[in-house]
């Protein structure tokens, strides 16, 4: 687990079939810090983690957020450690393997500073990305991936019921200011993301 940004720690695993890291993150801000997507962890990154998070921390974990259904990941055994609910969109909640302790709907103000919104067309209805307006950072799960380095794709077309459609629904970012983005899968964009983004959505 390292610091990427001010505040924000990321670790990963490696995917040796999408041949690209699955990322979680931790974010820390005023106070309060949650988790978002946790793969898995070593005992090393737990340790880490509860000297970041824990109760006893300057920033205690308020939650897990997920940000869709299919980045379940570890988060059950966070939530058993760390005693912190599991927050997932309304639209995914019933798609899980286990359970969400709450739900959060598009628009809604989350804890540690973030808001979120929703994205339409997407590989699952509840595909949402988390915002830090303070930062300038934007967080995604599925909506936009990192498998090459500096740059933003799609999953592959087969993962959408109309991947025009879904392209179209990711405009959606422009009417955010943010210099960074934060990726589920593949390599996070820390500087110029934004023109990144429109970068991809005029391929």
């Amino acid at each position: 687990m390292k610091e990427i940004l001010p505040g924000i720690f990321s670790w990963h695993e490696f995917s040796e079939e999408k041949q690209l890291n699955f990322n979680g993150y931790l974010l820390v801000f005023e106070g309060e810090s949650v988790l978002i997507d946790p793969p898995g962890m070593t005992e090393e990154a737990f340790a880490k983690l509860e000297s970041l998070a824990g109760k006893i921390s300057k920033h205690p974990l308020q939650a897990i957020l997920l940000t869709n259904v299919h980045h379940e990941r570890e988060c059950d055994e966070v939530r058993k450690r760390f005693d912190a609910p599991v927050l997932i969109n309304e639209k995914d909640e019933a798609g899980l393997e286990g359970k969400a302790d709450k739900t959060f709907a598009d628009g809604d103000a989350l804890p540690a500073g973030l808001t979120t919104f929703k994205f339409e067309n997407q590989k699952s209805p509840g595909e949402s990305a988390f915002f830090l307006k303070e930062r300038g950072v934007m967080i995604l799960g599925d909506a936009l991936i990192g498998k090459v380095p500096g740059k933003l794709n799609m999953l592959p077309p087969d993962k959408y019921r109309d991947s025009k459609l879904a392209k179209k629904g990711l405009s959606k970012l422009l009417d955010y200011e943010f210099e960074s983005i934060l990726v589920g899968d593949g390599e996070p964009i820390l500087k110029d993301a934004k023109e990144a983004v429109k970068v991809f959505l005029e391929s």
